[in-house]
């Protein structure tokens, strides 16, 4: 690992500072000097994967990086016990922020930098869409920030937001909900991927929820007409789901599973339980589809004569993309420039493609993308869906992407779990700590940036209201 770190200092990322502010120099010399200790706590987060909200180690080893440094911890917050928020005051002045993430998947063991399924622990956790990068990365780049602050005066706050459960869609809802990123002008955030560019395409708007009937047990042989099975309620209701497909709009999405179908053959289920995902591109065309799910929900009790019971797990916006904000994203990608690959990451890469089904005809990717702006009506819309939607309908919000995976990994697979693990998945994530710093300084020098980004903000809000998906009496799904 020592080996590793030193070999990333040297030829992860340029040291060409010349054409920099001499305050966003400061920040980046600093980042420059003290990699390895960024590389040394992604490691250990990979080293540890934890799912969503029981992200103990990973939470806390990221924390005490900030706090370390200076950064003031607020622990267990919005009711999350693994939720934090890292803040660092240098006197009155503008509130910027950073997103981080550390929660992993199921599944998806496996040994960093290998080009074969290897895993560590049969069925375990692993870091398959790079959460160990994404924290590690915006809270370097706050202790980036910190720095320019102290050498250079700037006043401000710069906070970083520890946000727990980001793959189920739970953190930062429950979180905005209570209003833990009230008071931020500017929100910075960015995910591992393939590429090195501006995310400039929303999301879809997500509802979760599960459907739990209650009906009689009985003999299935013997007395089934004294038995009321809560196993037909849900494949009635999933039938009645599936019909209503065909009546949606095309860009809905309507994924579900039976998480309790019974126990035996012969013994009439009382209880059977299913899980569904709603999504749309819009919440204004998402909402109204999940209330036709939950009306196929309830006639299926009807029908089977069993009790409905729902519990909603979280319920989460689209991305609200910010003109400006990705403007200055942009500027700082172009200045950093993408990761400085060497033939051992090219070698990794060309072994790893040999598992993809279809490999990219270029695996790693060594340029910037060029960002095009277009109005609302012409965005793109992405596959997936992040809790980052709701903090965008209430803070400015920017994101980029930078080349961590191998050009083709599948999204949530072993691959990227090898990925993010590796030389080059530290490499990228470096890279992207380099320009959230490097914007944040910006917006801390000139505040045209975050006049425009605001002005822009309220314009994109016009005629639209946000209304959290989660009522306040909902606890968070961990503590129910």
């Amino acid at each position: 690992m020592k080996r590793l770190m030193l070999l990333l200092l040297l030829v992860s990322v340029g040291t060409g500072f010349a054409k920099v502010t001499k305050q966003k120099r400061a920040a980046w010399e600093w980042m420059q000097n003290n990699s390895a200790s960024a590389v040394e706590c992604a490691g250990d987060i990979w080293a540890h994967p934890e799912l969503g909200e029981l992200e103990t180690y990973s939470s806390g080893r990221l924390a005490g990086l900030l706090e370390g440094q200076g950064f003031e911890i607020t622990r267990d917050v919005a009711g999350l016990p693994t939720a934090w928020v890292a803040s660092f005051s240098n006197g009155p002045g503008p509130v910027i922020g950073y997103l981080a993430e550390f929660d992993a998947l199921p599944g998806l063991s496996q040994a960093a930098g290998g080009t074969e399924r290897k895993p560590l622990v049969a069925g375990g956790t692993g870091h398959g869409c790079g959460h160990n990068l994404l924290g590690t990365a915006s809270a370097f780049a706050a202790l980036g920030v910190r720095q320019a602050m102290i050498q250079h005066k700037l006043p401000g706050t710069v906070k970083v937001f520890g946000c727990p459960a980001e793959e189920t869609l739970v953190g930062k809802v429950y979180m905005t909900r209570e209003g833990v990123f009230d008071g931020v002008v500017a929100m910075l955030g960015w995910h591992p991927g393939g590429n090195n560019a501006v995310t400039y395409k929303s999301s879809l708007a997500m509802t979760s929820l599960k459907f739990r009937f209650h009906g009689r047990t009985a003999h299935g042989a013997g007395d089934p007409h004294h038995g009321r099975s809560a196993l037909d309620a849900v494949e009635l209701m999933s039938a009645g789901v599936n019909y209503m497909r065909e009546h949606v709009i095309d860009k809905a999405r309507i994924h579900y599973v039976i998480t309790n179908g019974g126990g035996a053959p012969n013994v009439v289920p009382d209880i059977a339980e299913v899980w569904y995902y709603v999504r749309a591109p819009k919440t204004e065309d998402q909402r109204p589809i999940l209330e036709w799910v939950r009306q196929i929900a309830e006639g299926a009790a009807m029908m089977t004569r069993t009790r409905l019971e729902e519990e909603l797990l979280t319920s989460g916006y689209e991305v609200l993309l910010n003109d400006p904000l990705a403007e200055l994203l942009q500027e700082n990608l172009e200045e950093v420039g993408p990761p400085l690959f060497d033939e051992s990451d090219w070698e990794f890469a060309r072994g790893l493609s040999r598992s993809f089904d279809e490999p990219d005809s270029v695996l790693l990717d060594t340029t910037v993308a060029e960002l095009e702006i277009v109005p609302p009506d012409e965005w793109g819309w992405g596959g997936g869906s992040t809790d980052d939607g709701d903090v965008s309908w209430n803070v400015p919000y920017g994101r980029i992407t930078t080349a961590c995976f191998v050009k083709g990994s599948p999204g949530h697979s072993w691959q990227v779990v090898s990925c993010s693990g590796s030389q080059t998945g530290f490499k990228g994530m470096l890279t992207g700590a380099r320009v959230l710093a490097g914007a944040g300084v910006d917006l801390l020098q000139q505040p045209k940036w975050i006049e425009r980004a605001r002005e822009d903000f309220v314009k994109k809000l016009a005629g639209r209201t946000y209304q959290c998906g989660v009522p306040d009496s909902l606890p968070p799904p961990h503590s129910r």
